[in-house]
């Protein structure tokens, strides 16, 4: 198929060359001009901007950040919508506020295209692998025909209901994983301070009932080596917040625990950890607390 791609950071990297190496033609667009040019070398086709892009193929996907990119991708001045490329089906694997999302699919539909939610979780380490969780709303129409491009970018495809259903779900998802990185470092500050090796106190909570993933990612790989390089940043757990808060009050569901969690996001991002993993929300609760949680 004649795929096109945009958005070629952490993950939309990886996810690009695993369509290349599907044997896809794919045409791709990114601001940074280095992974375009990795792309390329490994048989992608550069185009100029996310229209060029739209108006040569059959699918598109796109990974971005923040509301504001999808938005300019998609609606700007020389996006997708200005292609022409009617019944064009365009997928979003961006993590934003469904409100968004849906704002976005009418418009996109105005044009002729299709534009559907999708989500994903899994972490640069996924994306290389191709064994992420797609999450997606999408009609049982569209979801039947990116399903097998799917399929070659993941290894679990959920298909959650109509559009804006994968990115609730993915909230959700994110809502527990967000505010148990902040309950692990409260944890393991405490337990430090009260004079506890920190490797001892993982290897007790990693056999008992406070065990999950989301331990077994911070502690070991980012905080007992007290290296934060980003799978996720704090920046964008903080842009996930948002949504989930907003989603939240649209429905009128109240979410305490996002509101502290997000304090303390914004706390590490005050301090200067924007850029690093979201594991580094632990840092300004050693500072206050004047301990280490590792090796020194």
């Amino acid at each position: 198929m004649r795929l096109g791609f945009i958005g070629l950071g952490l993950m939309g990297r990886p996810m690009a060359l695993n369509l290349v190496r599907a044997g896809h033609e794919v045409i791709v667009h990114s601001r940074s001009p280095g992974p375009v040019e990795a792309l390329v070398a490994a048989g992608a086709t550069a185009a100029a901007s996310p229209a060029e892009v739209a108006a040569q193929v059959e699918w598109l996907g796109t990974c971005l950040v923040t509301p504001a990119q999808c938005e300019l991708i998609y609606l700007g001045e020389r996006g997708v919508a200005s292609s022409g490329n009617r019944n064009l089906l365009c997928t979003d694997f961006a993590t934003i506020a469904p409100a968004t999302s849906l704002e976005i699919g009418a418009r996109m539909a105005k044009a002729g295209m299709r534009y559907i939610d999708a989500p994903i979780s899994g972490g640069p380490r996924g994306a290389s692998d191709a064994t992420l969780s797609i999450i997606v709303g999408a009609s049982d129409a569209d979801f039947a025909e990116a399903k097998p491009i799917f399929d070659q970018l993941g290894k679990k495809v959920f298909h959650m209901g109509p559009p804006g259903t994968g990115l609730s779900t993915k909230l959700c998802n994110n809502l527990i994983t967000g505010t148990l990185h902040v309950l692990i470092g409260e944890a393991m500050v405490l337990g430090t301070t009260a004079g506890i090796d920190p490797r001892k106190l993982y290897e007790v909570l990693a056999g008992s009932t406070a065990r999950s993933n989301t331990l077994e990612r911070m502690v070991p790989r980012f905080v007992l080596p007290r290296q934060f390089s980003p799978d996720a940043t704090i920046e964008s757990m903080l842009k996930d917040f948002d949504s989930i808060l907003s989603t939240g009050d649209a429905l009128g569901v109240r979410l305490l625990l996002a509101k502290v969690a997000q304090a303390c996001y914004r706390e590490a991002s005050d301090q200067g950890h924007s850029q690093k993993d979201v594991s580094a929300v632990i840092l300004p609760m050693e500072k206050v607390a004047g301990v280490q949680v590792g090796p020194a």
